[in-house]
Parts: structure tokens; sequence; C-alpha cells
């Protein structure tokens, strides 16, 4: 059971900026049932010869780790439990992750655990204006020539690709190119689909020419053509057609059955929906930028320098992970997009200081309008993740407290019915 409110007592100091650090007693009556916990956390992470991982009888287990390794798990889960209690009860909304001013690491017998954290949270500031600004949303509107690029392209995901051998080039088939310069030196093979995205010049000339056919075709590479040596170039180049391949598209009854629909009425209706579902999320998005940049001009918010470079380097690192992933080096990115290392730096800085004051922005809302997340509506999300998990509801409520995520599934909910309110203060309604 978690820890009893009534044997905690905590003083709050504020501290130079917008800081403050909590100071904390834990009366002595709390260290058996702490150990006790101490001990269930214990015994599934570590496995005692003799004994199955997970059954080790406590007193094995405190001589096989000692009680050292007791105390300070003990320590480490009350800790984490007062600081869970304190940002509730006191309903701080921490800019990071609070931090523990060197934790004791034993819990003496019929002694008081003494330890204390810091917390940086917003600073104060006065909001500007954020209702009433009268803005429209588009009307979403779907085309029956998006309905069909949308059938056409699952067409093709669902079609055979077949090799044509006799006959000649035509529109919507895949091919394989050789290309040879002026000069006989070769440029690596191309093979791309006649779909009028990558090179439509270059499509039109090759309608028509069978495999093995060549042909000198002279077109003009566009700027952003991913070869370097070719991007906004026009030149002559000799083409030859090594293979070609067609779709073969899955008769109608087949395709329906794929698609899991009972006409072509049917499924362009869910097509049409679900392109008019993501395009209303998109305006939504659009619109809601459209809100928080009008507050953000009126509202005069200078976030601490500390959170803002904390930030920034989450958002830097996560960049560089995801340009690893891809391959691509930062300083080829940079040269690709003509900036400077400083300059790209000082973006990512921007943005997270942008990011941190729309957060206090919508925090500051919740709390002059008073809104607010109920216990019903966080169990509720919990629910859903133990469904999505195959898991117990007590489970992952335990495993949420436990890694104290639980504060920031509640942030996010209540960022959420605040982005809700604001989109319904400012929207004026089509007549």
């Amino acid at each position: 059971m978690p820890i009893n409110e009534s044997s905690v007592k905590y003083d709050i100091e504020k501290l130079q900026g917008s800081r403050i650090k909590v100071n904390v007693e834990v009366d002595a009556r709390e260290r058996e049932e702490s150990l006790e916990r101490a001990y269930k956390s214990l015994v599934k992470r570590y496995q005692v010869p003799g004994f199955r991982k997970g059954y080790t009888p406590r007193p094995v287990l405190e001589r096989y780790l000692g009680i050292e390794a007791f105390e300070d798990e003990a320590i480490r889960i009350v800790a984490r439990e007062v600081l869970n209690m304190i940002l509730q009860n006191e309903n701080f909304t921490p800019l990071q992750d609070p931090y523990f001013d060197l934790l004791p690491q034993e819990w003496k017998e019929n002694e008081n655990l003494k330890f204390s954290f810091v917390i940086e949270v917003p600073p104060e500031f006065k909001l500007g204006d954020y209702k009433g600004f009268g803005l429209k949303k588009e009307k979403v509107e779907v085309s029956e020539e998006e309905i069909n690029r949308v059938i056409e392209q699952i067409e093709l995901q669902l079609s055979k690709l077949n090799t044509v051998e006799e006959g000649s080039i035509e529109k919507g088939d895949v091919v394989y190119l050789e290309r040879e310069r002026e000069d006989g030196s070769q440029l690596p093979p191309l093979w791309f689909t006649l779909n009028g995205q990558m090179l439509p010049e270059l499509e039109e000339k090759l309608i028509g020419m069978k495999p093995g056919e060549e042909k000198v075709i002279e077109i003009s590479f566009p700027e952003d053509f991913y070869e370097k040596e070719l991007a906004g170039q026009s030149l002559p180049l000799k083409w030859k057609v090594k293979k070609i391949w067609r779709y073969e598209k899955p008769d109608q009854e087949i395709f329906l059955q794929k698609v899991n629909a009972s006409s072509i009425e049917e499924f362009r209706e869910k097509v049409r929906e679900s392109i008019k579902e993501e395009r209303e999320k998109l305006e939504e998005d659009k619109f809601f930028s459209q809100i928080l940049d009008k507050i953000l001009e009126n509202t005069e918010l200078d976030p601490p320098l500390s959170y803002v470079h904390y930030l920034a380097e989450n958002i830097l690192r996560e960049f560089l992970t995801e340009l690893n992933k891809k391959g691509v080096q930062l300083e080829d990115y940079l040269s690709q997009r003509g900036i400077s290392k400083d300059e790209f730096v000082n973006n990512v800085i921007e943005d997270a200081r942008k990011r941190i004051k729309i957060e206090m922005i919508l925090d500051k809302i919740a709390e002059i309008e008073n809104i607010n997340i109920s216990d019903e509506e966080i169990n509720n999300v919990i629910k859903e993740i133990a469904e999505n998990e195959g898991k117990e509801f007590k489970e992952i409520k335990r495993e949420l407290e436990r890694e104290g995520t639980i504060n920031t599934l509640k942030r996010n909910l209540l960022r959420e019915k605040v982005r809700e309110f604001l989109i319904k203060e400012n929207v004026v309604e089509e007549e």
C-alpha cells in the first residue's frame, strides 16, 4: 500500500529563480512497511541459488543482498511516493523531473527518514487575451478526383507486378533504364514508375519504347533531384530500356474482399470519410496554431533559461537519433539546407523556448478557467492502456505511480482539454 500521508511532514522553501525546495521527514513507523515493499520489488529482480525467481523468502534475500540494498530500495520507493503525493497536494506542475538532494543510503531502525528535492516551476507572468479572436476554420471538401487517386494507389498495392516480355511502355508501368552521357560514361541505372511524379518530361518520351530499345532524350532535371550532379541541369542522355513491369489489378470481387467492403460505393464512402477525417485534423491543428500565435503575440513570458536548454538538448538528441537511423550526417543535412551549425542550434533553442511558452500558457489558462482532470478520466485512460497491453488495471496504475508518469498523463489530458476549450472559444461558426 502507498505511504501514509499522516506519516509525512514537509516544508516548502523558495529558491532563486523559479525553483522551490521541499524538505521532507518521514516517520520511523513507515520503515518496516517500506522495507516490505522493497522486498516485493527486489524479489522480482534477483534470483537466489536454490530458489525460483520471485519466490525467495525475505530473510534469505536480505542475507543474500544485504540490508543496505533493502534500505536503499525502500528509500527510493518512499521518495518517489512522497514526491507524487506532494505534487498532487500542492498542485505543482514541474517544468522538468524534480531532482533529489543526495538521498540517504540507509534508514536506521526507529529513526525518521529525512531528505529533500528541488522542483523548477513555471514563473509568474501576465497572460494576454486568449478568447474571442473570431477565427474561421476552412471547410473541408473531398473531391471525386482525390478519392479516385487513393483508390488507384490501393489497387496498385493489391496488384501483381508482371514482367512485360513483349509490347511497349505504357503509362503506369515500372521501368528499369540504363543511362549514358554523350562522352560514353555510364550513369547508375534508374528505375521508377511512370505516374507523372518523378520525371514527367522523360515519361512522355519513354512511352512506346520496347525492351532493348535505346534513345537519346534531352530533359531538364529538377533543382531538388536526388542526384546532385544532375540536379538543375538540362542535358541529353542515351536511355536504354532494360526491363518493363506492368501492374495486374485484382478483379472487383477480390478487391472488395481485400478492403472489407460489400460494394465499390461503400468503399468510396469509406475513403471519403478517411480523407476528410485526416484533413479535418490537419485543419484543426492549423487553426489551433493560429490561436497560439495570437496568444503568444500579446503575452510577456520569459521561460527559465535552464529549462530551455534542457528541452533543447532533448530535441537535438532526438533529431540526431532520427538522422542516424536514416544514415544522414548532420553536416550533410545542414549543407543541403544552406544553414550553419550555429544557426541550426539557435533554431532548436528557439523551438524549445516556444514549446515551453505554449506549455505554460496552456497551464495558466487551465488554472484561470478552472479546467481540471477528474480521477475517472485518468482511470478511463489507464483502463484503455491496460486493455491494449493485456494487463490488469491495477498493475498498470501501480506502474505509472511508481514511475511517476501518472502526473505526465494527467498533464497531457489537461492540455488537450484546454486545446478543445480554446478552439471552441475562438472559432466563428459557419452559417
